[in-house]
């Protein structure tokens, strides 16, 4: 019978009872249904691809061409922008880098990270810097800064100090805005009005605290000062307590799995207990998901979910079960979890567009390449590149660790 490591700290037994007999349905599911040849697909070839499209739509100056269509008659003006999601990019690239598949991309990521600083990265006051969202890009009322925007530069940033092409003081503020959208909780608030100079106590987003809660971290590497990485411990328990009641509600967060991963990996968490409880929680959250993947072969999505056939979001979920394959300790999740990384990777590898201007992007939509639906579903945006492109980078790690490539 599955195991969720450690049930007895929230999760009723009438629920582990339920989630063990869906497991087993599902794994005998995935065994039946699952081609052995997926192990074996090219995904440096995928990954480059995508990141050729990511590189051909850096502008001169750095900012991306945040828009495209996979009909190149179809031109989109540059305005409509995001700058969180530009740092999401730069991240993208650089963890591209990082896992050992090619550096000729980072001249061209320093010219984009140069453009980011410049134009969206501002000092708040004598210790913090914000990261700008502009009315005019974003179609918000008034300029805010995001906490989620903070988090997501520093992880996209915080490589850049050992190279000199950033201060620490910049990424330190960035840091001490992250903490005083904290609250003693562990709650992270999700904006800050620029124009009013006060905490928005009212929006609530909720990738962003896993988002902050890995920008710091990624700080802490390069400034192992201890408010950081308490900081850090703090976020994700509160995550963790908060959405555990959800069971199989809980919204999947691959941002606050990535934390714990690197968290555990790195054994900096030293109350066992928080260790049985992100663990828990990680587990917990792989479960909704996988029972809503299309194991049959036979079906065109085979590889999505039931409820969910969009590539930049099926991107952070595999970006998700990656992590938590190396979270959990159960050998048949874990096997479970190779399979559903298996053929949700294998399902964002059909739909990439292959030719043309456009190759190497992934439109808002898999049913982009059927005829009849709506123009929204044929547009690519530079996010939806990026997820896809490290959800492939996570599971080809796998693959790569395991031996299966």
């Amino acid at each position: 019978m599955f195991d969720l490591s450690s049930p007895t700290t929230y999760i009723p037994t009438i629920f582990i009872i339920m989630v063990g007999i869906f497991i087993s349905v599902l794994w005998k599911d995935a065994r039946k249904n699952t081609h052995e040849n997926t192990w074996e697909l090219p995904y440096f070839d995928v990954i480059a691809l995508s990141m050729n499209y990511i590189n051909r739509n850096i502008n001169p100056d750095g900012r991306f061409q945040y828009r495209q269509n996979v009909d190149p008659e179809i031109t989109y003006k540059n305005d409509v922008y995001n700058s969180l999601r530009h740092a999401g990019t730069l991240y993208t690239m650089y963890q591209y880098e990082k896992l050992g598949l090619e550096t000729k991309f980072k001249d061209n990521r320093i010219i984009s990270s140069k453009y980011f600083i410049d134009r969206y990265i501002r000092k708040l006051d004598d210790s913090k810097y914000v990261v700008v969202s502009f009315p005019e890009e974003e179609g918000i009322n008034y300029h805010i800064a995001k906490s989620g925007a903070a988090g997501v530069a520093l992880c996209a940033l915080s490589n850049l100090y050992q190279e000199k092409e950033i201060d620490l003081p910049t990424l330190r503020g960035l840091g001490e805005f992250l903490l005083s959208m904290t609250d003693d909780e562990g709650n992270v608030w999700a904006y800050y009005n620029l124009e009013t100079n006060e905490v928005d106590t009212n929006a609530e987003a909720i990738f962003y605290p896993g988002e902050a809660a890995a920008g710091l971290l990624n700080l802490y590497e390069i400034d192992p000062q201890q408010k950081w990485l308490n900081a850090v411990i703090k976020i994700i328990m509160n995550i963790v307590n908060t959405r555990k009641t959800m069971k199989l509600d809980i919204p999947f967060d691959h941002w606050s799995v990535y934390v714990i991963k690197e968290l555990l990996f790195k054994l900096l968490v030293k109350d066992q207990n928080d260790v049985y409880d992100m663990r828990a929680y990680a587990e917990q959250m792989a479960i909704p998901v996988l029972s809503n993947q299309i194991t049959n072969p036979k079906n065109s999505y085979f590889g999505a979910l039931i409820d969910n056939i969009r590539p930049c979001s099926l991107g952070a979920i595999m970006e998700g079960l990656a992590s938590i394959y190396f979270i959990t300790e159960n050998d048949q999740l874990k096997m479970i979890l190779s399979k559903a990384l298996s053929i949700g990777n294998y399902f964002l590898a059909k739909v990439q567009v292959k030719t043309g201007l456009n190759a190497g992007g992934l439109p808002n939509s898999a049913n982009w390449v059927k005829p009849g639906v709506t123009p929204n579903a044929s547009v690519i945006r530079i996010d939806n590149v990026s997820h896809v492109v490290l959800g492939w980078l996570r599971y080809q790690n796998i693959l790569k660790i395991t031996g299966k490539y």
